[in-house]
């Protein structure tokens, strides 16, 4: 009997004639999606996966919890609320040459279910898991000090037990083969490591939907008056507090309505500052922070702003540039070396220290003349398909692939940072 397997509205039909499982963990987001910017590559990937699953493989999306083993997830989409979700549980099975695949980051879980998933390995199946980014152990202090823990151990399991990571950017391949050669004395060849470049395409993420009731009179807003958005959770790294008071330099000295609009959820260790974005001056004025926005607002503010400001201290990716990219807005970014590894287009870069200083960098940058991407860089960015075919690839799994996709896949594996 053919089995409906539904991911955000995207259904594939399980007919029994593919021989292997492509096993998918999505177990944070299919208990609570954050929709931050880990949560859209899970999604995206998924999707993409779903739609086009590897020859000879049925794409099968499962989830654990802390105290329930894997299993597959309930024929239901993955913004149903848990407790609408089916309560019948499948457990299950696998067979000599399954894929599992980590795409979702579940560092307080996997080690958890070590049992589990060694049975699977003496089974034949395959461990392949997702590495976005090292932070929480490069720099801890930008993190709950439980995050940084369960980061260390998974980080551990990976070595010990994985068959393979798979890195969202070249620094993270980078960070990783340095981190275990330094932490365990492993060198680059004991854990094979990949590297797939991230779509750029928000309508192929299932992106969220639902505008604000003033939605035209906030874009009008922003289209007449030099508008720069920040996109991403507000937390340590973002450096949303050092870009509010350049912004205030900027506001003590001039009249002119610019205006900073920030996307980004509240996080973490940051309520002095999130207090601070509430009970601004300028709040609602010349500051606009959007804690809830539909990634169909996303969508639209990226089209309606000047510019996009990306000034992360550190970052895994940094997907708004790839996505202001593809709006042809022009980006502002720190001058990090990641930041440098992006098809991103138009992108000039500060290494600013002070917020004196990132004043004066964003007013030059706003006073440059626009410089407006031809149609075949915007087409040369990655998308969500590309992403997955990389993935596949990077496991050892194929499809047959459009040449204009190897074209650009082979493209992002020799890209290094300047």
């Amino acid at each position: 009997m053919a089995r409906q397997m539904v991911a955000h509205g995207i259904t594939s039909t399980y007919s029994g004639t593919a021989t292997r499982q492509l096993l998918v963990d999505i177990s944070v987001i299919y208990q609570d999606d954050a929709r931050t910017g880990i949560q859209r590559v899970v999604r995206s990937l998924l999707q993409q996966l779903i739609a086009t699953p590897p020859s000879g493989f049925v794409v099968r999306p499962v989830f654990a919890t802390r105290k329930q083993a894997y299993s597959y997830v309930a024929p239901a989409p993955l913004d149903t609320p848990s407790h609408l979700k089916s309560q019948k549980i499948d457990p299950i099975k696998v067979h000599k040459g399954d894929v599992f695949l980590g795409l979702d980051l579940a560092a307080h879980l996997l080690p958890s279910h070590q049992a589990q998933l060694l049975n699977w390995k003496r089974n034949g199946v395959q461990l392949h898991i997702m590495v976005y980014d090292l932070l929480p152990l490069q720099n801890p202090a930008w993190f709950n000090p439980k995050t940084s823990i369960n980061f260390r151990r998974w980080i551990r399991w990976i070595t010990i037990y994985a068959d393979s990571a798979i890195c969202i950017s070249e620094s993270v391949k980078a960070e990783l083969t340095s981190w275990l050669c330094a932490r365990f004395g492993i060198q680059a060849t004991v854990l094979p490591t990949s590297t797939v470049v991230l779509g750029s395409d928000i309508e192929a993420s299932s992106p969220s939907k639902g505008l604000p009731p003033d939605v035209d009179f906030l874009l009008a807003r922003l289209r007449n008056n030099p508008t720069v958005l920040m996109v991403g959770t507000i937390e340590p790294r973002k450096a949303y507090d050092q870009v509010l008071a350049a912004f205030e330099h900027q506001w003590q000295k001039s009249d002119k309505a610019l205006l900073l609009v920030i996307v980004g959820r509240p996080g973490w260790k940051t309520n002095e500052l999130q207090k601070t974005l509430r009970l601004h001056p300028q709040a609602g004025k010349r500051l606009i922070w959007l804690e809830n926005a539909s990634d169909e607002l996303l969508s639209l503010l990226y089209g309606a702003c000047k510019g996009v400001l990306v000034a992360s201290h550190a970052e895994g990716f940094g997907l708004p540039l790839v996505e202001a990219s593809l709006h042809n807005k022009r980006i502002l970014a720190r001058d990090i070396p990641v930041f440098r590894q992006t098809f991103a287009t138009g992108v000039s870069y500060f290494t600013s220290g002070t917020s004196y200083d990132l004043a004066n960098s964003i007013q030059n940058w706003l006073d440059q003349p626009t410089i407006t991407a031809n149609g075949s860089e915007i087409r040369s960015l990655p998308t969500w398909q590309d992403s997955a075919i990389a993935v596949t690839q990077a496991i050892g799994l194929y499809h047959d692939v459009p040449g204009e996709h190897v074209r650009i896949l082979r493209h992002a594996d020799t890209r290094g940072g300047s």
